[in-house]
């Protein structure tokens, strides 16, 4: 082969090759193509519009006109909505059913898309339910794309004939209803010779009937044109309006353009008999008539309707309107921070007293800031947060007239509570919780200081309107603004006293009925002592019928979960969370996992969980627990010291715990005062009389007849003899020390009973970090873990439960997202601390403050 013929057929390849491109994207190309050729075709007319010129016409437009385009358009989409009525007659619906699916379905897709020609994706949702096979709509899909295009051709053609024959208006009208008619009978024969129908075909009579619909439809749509045509008083004749309009039509579908916009725009601005900057000003009235408000309220409608058949999009519906409510905020505020237009100040001056339209001013301000607040409100569905966005919506509204005659922020602030109203099924649920939170500070500061800036570039503040911002007057803007954003900024500091003074939420402990069924719950198919620390009396629960239980409480955005959750047997762990998933959705609250254990990070992790090492728990065996030989050398050192101490151990039933109560209370608070330290609560339990005497207790007392007790500590035990654990131990300063002796006692009882091992509990952070590689978030914390001695003797207590040979079991906190871990840990922290006064302060607790009073400042019931 020759080098010429090589070079021929690569070139041959590379010409194919392009050839293709354009082909798989000429639907593309095509648009901008043509748009692009119109577009210079009417380069020159387009050069004429100016934004002043179009502004003015648009002030100037005839109201009355206005009106009627307005009806007309609603006429128009009752029409529409009977394509549907005589083209789907074979599916399970009405005919109201059928007329409102094709209003609807028109309307959103004239702005959107193509109309009919994208139509079908709608019409496929809608009646999905409503036909045996989705394959039955197809007949009726052509139907309507064949009575649509045959309607705009019988129009166009008309036009045209017209044009060339003469004629007036009524014969226009009759030529295009016998043209529409032949148009849609020759596309009906298409479609059946190609098969387009995908069954029978639509009937003759049909045909006709949808040929009448075309017509109508298209002749209101025309209708509507002119009138925004006749609302700039601009005299052109009515043949050279409607033709232009249809051959405009024309472009913008072959155009492949959504709606015609921009490709039909530029040709009528070219090509209608008026001044461009006016036309203009028509053409946009009749875009936001006839295209932007059907479409809105159409996809109002269909977001409802969405809502209704699945309640997963229920969630993303009140997202919708919270975003909506909260651009509102973010609009109010940023007009009230900029000066109001000079003519309209002047109309002001002539009608409206000042004090009004400095109240309008202050008012309108501080509603954009609570719609700011109120959007997180209505994303959790709250009713009462979606009835005060109503109240506040019409009143910024009414406000934006007053501060400055801004009709156009009334109008779209009117809109949206247009939209939240329509939606009023989405916010059917009670408040839960504050009202008003952090986040909602933190929202409230954000739009504050947007405020502030806005307003400082917008009216050039200087040091001269500073020292004069408490005088008034029409025109003295600068000085209403920093009143204004005076106002504001003690509303933000009320707020933020409000969070940090306020009376918090009281925790209500569980019922004596609750602890009973869950510790009998457990007995049936729970493992391990943790569950039992429910008797303490700080932890809520859930039930998952009679599968599963966990303990939790609340605290600010969390649901934290204490330790694993106890389920029936591991097939149950997914349905177990899938419901305490919803139950925290149900207190606006995410689920947050404390303490929990490598056997539960393999669900958490699918579910997108992190994680975060929290330190390792100390797993005594105890069949490697003895006294004899080597191995129990050190046993036999503190058995032998007690006895020299005079120190005798033994294990106090319930009754005898009672009898003895008093003992032990003093006992709990001399350790507590000579340790400087306070009860805690959530991952560990504290001294209450009625948690005490739940359990036995193992006492360590002088020996002889009196036998004072010196030292305590109530026992959990597992009902199933696997796990023997303690909760509090506490003991007298000022003796012997007896924590070596009570720990190796229960360690040799436990072994008698015949349990498997003894939990000693967590050493916090303890090898956090340490492997190479780690997160440099557990880093820090193995870097806390050694200098972090002022806070918790972390070493210390490692240290110590070692020289008892335990097996190191890792537990871990799991939350959702990936950088919220150091608010996850700080508000765990306060809630273990009992308040964050506590947590900020190692040791102390904050003074004159009760138990009682830690368990409600933190968490919510």
């Amino acid at each position: 082969m020759t080098s010429d013929s090589r070079s021929h057929r690569l070139s041959a390849g590379r010409a194919g090759a392009a050839w293709q491109w354009i082909v798989a994207h000429a639907s593309t190309l095509w648009g901008f193509a043509l748009l692009a050729v119109v577009l210079a075709l009417s380069w020159h007319a387009l050069r004429a519009i100016h934004t002043r010129d179009v502004r003015a016409a648009l002030h100037s437009l005839d109201a009355d006109w206005l009106t009627i385009a307005g009806i007309l358009t609603i006429g128009s989409i009752a029409v529409m909505g009977l394509y549907d009525v005589l083209a789907f007659r074979q599916t399970r619906t009405r005919p109201i059913e059928r007329w409102r699916f094709g209003a609807v379905a028109f309307a959103w897709s004239n702005f959107l898309t193509l109309g009919p020609l994208a139509g079908p994706a709608i019409r496929l949702w809608l009646y999905r339910t409503r036909v045996d096979d989705i394959s039955e709509l197809q007949t009726g899909i052509v139907s309507v794309v064949i009575a649509f295009t045959s309607g705009l051709a019988g129009w166009t053609i008309a036009g045209l004939f017209t044009a060339w024959t003469g004629g007036g208006t009524i014969a226009v009208a009759l030529e295009a209803l016998a043209f529409a008619v032949v148009a849609a009978w020759a596309g009906r024969a298409i479609a059946r010779r190609t098969d387009r129908f995908g069954g029978p075909a639509a009937s003759a009579t049909r045909t006709i009937e949808l040929a009448l619909v075309g017509w109508t439809d298209w002749l209101l749509a025309a209708a509507t044109f002119v009138a925004c045509i006749r609302a700039t008083n601009a005299g052109a004749p009515l043949l050279r309006v409607v033709d232009t309009f249809f051959y405009g039509q024309v472009i913008g579908l072959v155009s492949l353009i959504p709606g015609g916009f921009g490709s039909s725009d530029a040709f009528w601005i070219a090509r209608l008999p008026i001044n461009q900057s006016i036309s203009t000003a028509a053409l946009t009235a009749y875009r936001f008539i006839y295209y932007i408000a059907p479409w809105f309220t159409a996809s109002l409608v269909l977001l409802s309707w969405a809502t209704r058949q699945s309640s997963r999009r229920i969630d993303v519906a009140r997202r919708i309107i919270a975003s909506l409510v909260g651009g509102a905020g973010l609009l109010i505020v940023l007009s009230s921070a900029s000066p109001a237009l000079h003519a309209r100040l002047l109309l002001l001056e002539q009608h409206v007293p000042l004090p009004v339209v400095e109240a309008g001013q202050l008012t309108a301000a501080l509603a954009g800031l609570l719609l700011l607040v109120l959007a997180r409100g209505l994303a959790r569905g709250y009713r009462a947060a979606y009835q005060a966005t109503l109240a506040l919506l019409l009143l910024a509204g009414f406000a934006s007239i007053l501060k400055g005659l801004d009709w156009e922020e009334t109008i779209a602030l009117g809109t949206v509570a247009i939209a939240a109203w329509s939606q009023a099924g989405l916010f059917d649920r009670a408040s839960s919780g504050d009202w008003l939170e952090w986040a909602d500070l933190g929202l409230g500061f954000a739009a504050l200081l947007l405020f502030l800036l806005f307003g400082t570039f917008s009216h050039h503040l200087s040091s001269a309107a500073l020292e004069r911002w408490t005088a008034m007057g029409y025109h003295l803007q600068s000085a209403r603004f920093l009143r204004s954003a005076a106002s504001m900024v003690l509303a933000v500091a009320v707020g933020g006293l409000y969070v940090m003074l306020r009376t918090p939420v009281r925790f209500t402990p569980p019922g004596d009925e609750v602890i009973a069924g869950t510790l009998q719950a457990h007995a049936a198919y729970g493992r391990g002592t943790t569950p039992m620390m429910v008797a303490v009396g700080d932890k809520s629960v859930f039930f998952f019928a009679d599968r599963g239980f966990c303990l939790y409480r609340t605290i600010g955005p969390y649901l934290a979960v204490f330790s694993d959750p106890m389920v029936r047997s591991a097939a149950d762990r997914n349905a177990f969370v899938d419901a305490l998933f919803a139950f925290a959705a149900e207190l606006d609250r995410r689920p947050l996992f404390y303490q929990i254990s490598v056997d539960w990070i393999p669900l958490l992790h699918d579910r997108g969980y992190h994680l975060f090492k929290l330190g390792e728990e100390a797993h005594v065996r105890l069949d490697r627990v003895t006294t004899e030989g080597h191995a129990g050398k050190m046993t036999r050192q503190i058995l032998r010291r007690a006895e020299r101490d005079g120190l005798a151990f033994r294990i106090a039933e319930t009754a005898d715990v009672d009898a003895r109560m008093g003992e032990l209370e003093e006992i709990s608070a001399e350790w507590l005062a000579a340790k400087q330290v306070v009860e805690r609560q959530f991952s560990i339990g504290y001294f209450d009389p009625a948690y005490i005497r739940r359990c036995r207790c193992a006492l360590v007392e002088e020996a002889g007849a009196d036998g004072r007790i010196v030292g305590f500590a109530n026992l959990l035990e597992d009902p199933h003899r696997e796990e023997l654990s303690i909760d509090l131990m506490r003991y007298r300063t000022g003796g012997p020390s007896v924590m070596d002796f009570l720990i190796t006692s229960l360690l040799l009882h436990g072994k008698r009973e015949g349990y498997r091992t003894f939990n000693l509990g967590m050493a916090p952070l303890a090898s956090v970090g340490a492997q190479r590689g780690a997160h440099g978030r557990e880093r820090l914390a193995g870097l806390f873990f050694r200098r972090g001695e002022a806070w918790y003797n972390f070493q210390g207590v490692r240290f110590y439960k070692q020289k008892f040979d335990p097996d190191w079991v890792p537990r871990y906190l799991a939350y959702q997202r990936a950088g919220e871990w150091p608010i996850a840990l700080a508000n765990v922290s306060a809630l273990i601390a009992g308040s964050w006064g506590s947590a900020l302060r190692p040791g102390r607790d904050a003074p004159g403050q009760t138990r009682e009073g830690r368990l409600a400042t933190v968490g919510h019931a």
